[in-house]
């Protein structure tokens, strides 16, 4: 019954990838609450409202709870600018949910879209026989340490990172029809 609550701001004001910890606490089950804000870089705990300063991190967390099924709480650790008055921090907070519910319709539409799902099948089927990636093993991290990297084999292969990415920013600014 022990599990962690990440909180986005924290994570960016340390430097840290705050998707990584959330994926780490979630593949090891102890991700029991999650604290969702936003952040600039080099400030100090800001908590701003989600999705206001970084919309391409705040969608790929979205679109990490979502594909795993994450069903724990969803807290908005965040406050209005303090010039706001009372329906000023009403509009913040729906603004919050607002914004998770339609970076969640659009994780959906990434998910479903033919272009970007056929550049990550090319990206998976680069490994060149390296032992593939999952879940943490004792098997599968002695399988990876004893295979054989043929790193001129690698560099020769493209990785389509950069079309990915722009097919991510058309979708979150509204440019790429849906499927």
């Amino acid at each position: 019954m022990v599990g962690v609550n990440p909180e986005l701001a924290h994570e960016q004001m340390a430097g840290l990838n705050f998707m990584h910890g959330v994926a780490q606490a979630w593949e090891a089950g102890k991700l029991f609450h999650i604290d969702l804000n936003d952040q600039m870089p080099g400030r100090y705990d800001q908590d701003l409202r989600f999705g206001s300063a970084n919309l391409k991190s705040a969608f790929w967390l979205v679109k990490f709870l979502e594909d795993v099924g994450y069903q724990g709480p969803r807290h908005f650790d965040a406050h209005a600018y303090r010039t706001e008055d009372y329906e000023g921090v009403k509009d913040f907070a729906r603004g919050c949910m607002h914004t998770y519910l339609i970076l969640k319709e659009k994780a959906k539409q990434w998910n479903a879209d033919h272009e970007i799902q056929a550049i990550l099948q090319e990206i998976a089927n680069s490994h060149n026989g390296a032992p593939p990636l999952g879940r943490y093993t004792r098997q599968g991290a002695d399988a990876l340490l004893a295979y054989s990297f043929d790193r001129c084999a690698i560099s020769r292969k493209q990785l389509p990172y950069e079309r990915l990415d722009q097919l991510t920013v058309d979708i979150l600014a509204g440019i790429r029809p849906a499927a």
